[in-house]
């Protein structure tokens, strides 16, 4: 793959900075240098996907008032007309005194115009009125992803600007740990937006997994403990003594909708206490049904804004964006997810005394003839070692390649590398792997058409996409077309490792 070139304001910096030769003579110099190349090239791209939502607005807000005008002369023209007729009949007198009907029928018609004028006018002054309020939250939602997506991209870029002045070990451990969790923020913020996709089109799928709820409870608080201490918040679990934890659901989705009601209390708390209480409710063949509340002591929710809560991209007040971030799709995510379990949420607010969010399940009780699959959890699932497998890895990017293959080379994993889907197909028939990590967009030959060729030979060998593209068309596709199921990237290390060792029956 060609390598792009270096971003205009990048080479100023390097030109600034480092010695003509000191690069070409660090190969991880090189690398490290295409990774900080591809943030600038995709900072721009961004800005010009940002710009061009903007010009569409602005398209569609003169459509909507040329269409307002237009009507407007049209309205007046038809009045025009039909006032000079009466006049005309008034003026005869003959006329009105032997055709009174006829003009009877002009006024009635002028009547019946005027009011049917008044009536369009009343629709496109309210389609004006709602377009400008779409136009407006289109608008205060990409200046709020702007500054999202700026704000960690900003810490990235500045602590790398560090990194290559300051050379002490100490300094680069406490830099790595804020890039870390800059970029965590990013996948984060990426993963609310595309899930919220997701949900908008009707394409989420509940799975029917078996899983320990309590677990799942104490996973998510312990997950959470450092970010609660940074406020000097207390984080309690309080579980019913007659709670049934081991229950058929979906565990991810449930997961993130914990996550976020947790996420919430404990961004708007500051030195007081979040609980996750579970009451059991009710059991009745064989259905567990139970409360799970979010209860914290936080800032509150003033009453008129409870409604604002659950819109798009809203948070009760913009002072609230600005002082705590957010995208303000954590809780309309929460209650379409919800929605889907058959559920929805609830909650009461006390400004200046706090918030407590609530909602109740009733999901099938686990049979003892059943097992619970601990590996549908993300969340405090432990990588393994996968020695002896061996992976084939089509991907045309060097940068990814390399970082996926360092990746698994920590879990004794043997990987062969293909930089299209041609080559792939080569090294697929001339060696033996176990699993194939197949990229989707490639040049030569994309990982659909690679798939197909493979699946002609060999319908049992587990592929798994790797793609960037989120889009439910590709996946859809890839899925048709004899993928096994795919991971989006960036991906989380946890995940490739779990779905590896999914398909890894022979070790």
């Amino acid at each position: 793959m060609k390598t792009p070139p270096i971003h205009r304001h990048l080479l100023r910096q390097i030109t600034k900075y480092l010695p003509p030769d000191f690069i070409a003579q660090s190969p991880e110099m090189e690398d490290f240098i295409a990774i900080i190349n591809q943030t600038y090239i995709n900072y721009d791209k961004d800005a010009e996907l940002f710009e061009q939502s903007a010009k569409l607005n602005d398209r569609e807000y003169t459509a909507i008032n040329l269409r307002i005008k237009q009507e407007l002369e049209k309205k007046q023209f038809f009045q025009e007309k039909l006032f000079e007729a009466i006049k005309q009949l008034s003026d005869n007198e003959s006329a009105l005194a032997n055709d009174d009907d006829d003009l009877l029928g002009l006024l009635t018609i002028l009547t019946e115009e005027i009011e049917l004028k008044k009536q369009y006018q009343t629709q496109l002054v309210e389609a004006k009125s709602h377009a400008e309020s779409a136009n407006e939250a289109k608008s205060d939602f990409l200046s709020l992803m702007s500054h999202e997506l700026r704000t960690p991209l900003n810490a990235i870029i500045g602590l790398t600007y560090i990194m290559e002045q300051e050379n002490t070990l100490e300094s680069l451990q406490e830099n790595l740990s804020t890039l870390k969790h800059s970029a965590h923020n990013l996948f984060l913020l990426i993963n609310d937006i595309l899930d919220f996709n997701k949900i908008e089109a009707g394409k989420i799928e509940l799975e029917k997994i078996s899983f320990n709820f309590k677990d799942l409870v104490l996973q998510i608080a312990k997950s959470f403990e450092v970010r609660a201490n940074e406020n000097l918040n207390q984080l309690e679990v309080l579980i019913d003594d007659n709670f049934l934890p081991n229950l058929i659901s979906d565990p991810l989705r449930i997961s993130q909708i914990l996550n976020n009601l947790v996420s919430n209390a404990l961004k708007f708390t500051s030195n007081g206490k979040v609980q996750i209480k579970i009451s059991q409710e009710s059991f009745v063949n064989k259905v567990s049904t139970f409360k799970v509340e979010v209860i914290d002591t936080g800032i509150g929710i003033e009453k008129e804004n409870f409604k604002k809560i659950f819109q798009k991209f809203s948070q009760a007040d913009s002072k609230i964006s600005r002082k705590y971030g957010g995208t303000g799709l954590g809780l309309i995510i929460t209650q379409r997810l919800l929605h889907l379990m058959s559920s929805d949420i609830a909650f009461v607010s006390e400004v200046g005394k706090g918030s407590t969010f609530y909602f109740s399940l009733s999901l099938p009780i686990l049979s003892h003839s059943q097992t619970i699959d601990t590996h549908a959890i993300q969340e405090g699932y432990e990588e393994i070692n996968l020695s002896g497998l061996k992976v084939l890895l089509v991907e045309d990017n060097l940068i990814n390649s390399k970082i996926a293959q360092k990746i698994m080379q920590k879990w004794d994993v043997e990987v062969d590398f293909a930089e299209n889907g041609l080559v792939a197909i080569e090294k697929f028939n001339s060696n033996k792997y176990h699993i194939i990590l197949m990229d989707l967009s490639m040049p030569v030959m994309d990982g659909y058409e690679a798939t197909t060729e493979i699946r002609k030979t060999d319908k049992l060998i587990p592929i798994i996409a790797l793609s960037a593209s989120a889009s439910f068309g590709y996946l859809d596709r890839a899925l048709q077309i004899g993928i096994n199921e795919y991971i989006i990237k960036p991906f989380n290390p946890k995940e490739l490792n779990m779905k590896l060792q999914k398909y890894s029956d022979f070790l």
